[in-house]
C-alpha cells in the first residue's frame, strides 16, 4: 500500500479498522535561517596605488594588497596593470599576511610589458586553460589558379635514320636503325 496515495490509505482504513480518516495537512513555514559565512575572496589591488613593479623571470616581488583574503602559500596568481593592461605576469603566492596584506609573489613567469610606469595592479586567480576542442571540418577547396606561362622550347634531338637494310648505306647523321639485309 502506498503511503503517498491518500485515497487508497483512507479506503484501507475504512475497510479494515475503526480508525478515523487521515486528513492531509501542511504545517506553518519555519523561520528563515541565519546568513552563511562569506565565500573566499581573492580579488584585490596593490596598496597604496600606484606601485612600480620589476618582475623578473623566476624571481619574486613584494606587494601590499587587501587584508582578509583567502590566499595561501602556493596559490597561483595573475597580476595585471589597471591602466597599462599590457603589464602582466603570473606567479605563485610565497607569503601572504591576512592581517597586514603583505604578499610575496614568487616563481614569476609569462611576463608581458616593460613595467616602466607606476600603476595600480590587480591581483586575482588566473584563468585555467580548458581542454583542446575537437578539430573542425575541412573547409571547401579553393578555386584553381591561372595557368602558368609556356616554357622555353628545348633543343632539337638527333635524327634516327632507317637504312632499309642496305649495308652500303653510310649515313652521317644520328643513330642508324639497321634491320639487316633485306632479300
Amino acid at each position: 500500500m502506498s503511503r503517498n496515495n491518500q485515497a487508497l490509505l483512507n479506503s484501507y482504513l475504512n475497510t479494515y479498522s475503526n480508525a478515523a480518516v487521515v486528513e492531509s495537512a501542511t504545517g506553518p513555514t519555519g523561520a528563515t535561517g541565519a546568513a552563511g559565512l562569506p565565500g573566499d575572496i581573492y580579488s584585490s589591488s596593490t596598496i597604496p596605488p600606484p606601485a612600480t613593479l620589476s618582475p623578473s623571470l623566476g624571481g619574486s616581488v613584494v606587494i601590499k594588497v587587501g587584508t582578509g583574503l583567502a590566499y595561501i602559500y602556493g596559490t597561483p596568481v595573475y597580476v595585471v596593470g589597471k591602466t597599462y593592461t599590457n603589464y602582466n605576469f603570473q606567479g605563485i603566492v610565497g607569503y601572504y599576511n591576512i592581517l597586514t596584506g603583505s604578499m610575496t609573489i614568487q616563481s614569476i613567469s609569462q611576463i608581458n610589458g616593460s613595467f616602466i610606469n607606476p600603476d595600480i595592479f590587480n591581483i586575482n586567480l588566473p584563468g585555467y586553460t580548458g581542454v583542446t576542442g575537437p578539430t573542425g571540418a575541412t573547409g571547401p577547396r579553393g578555386n584553381t589558379g591561372s595557368t602558368g606561362g609556356t616554357g622555353d622550347v628545348g633543343p632539337t634531338g638527333g635524327a634516327i635514320v632507317f637504312d632499309g637494310g642496305d649495308p652500303a648505306s653510310a649515313y652521317a647523321i644520328g643513330p642508324v636503325f639497321d634491320c639487316g639485309a633485306v632479300t
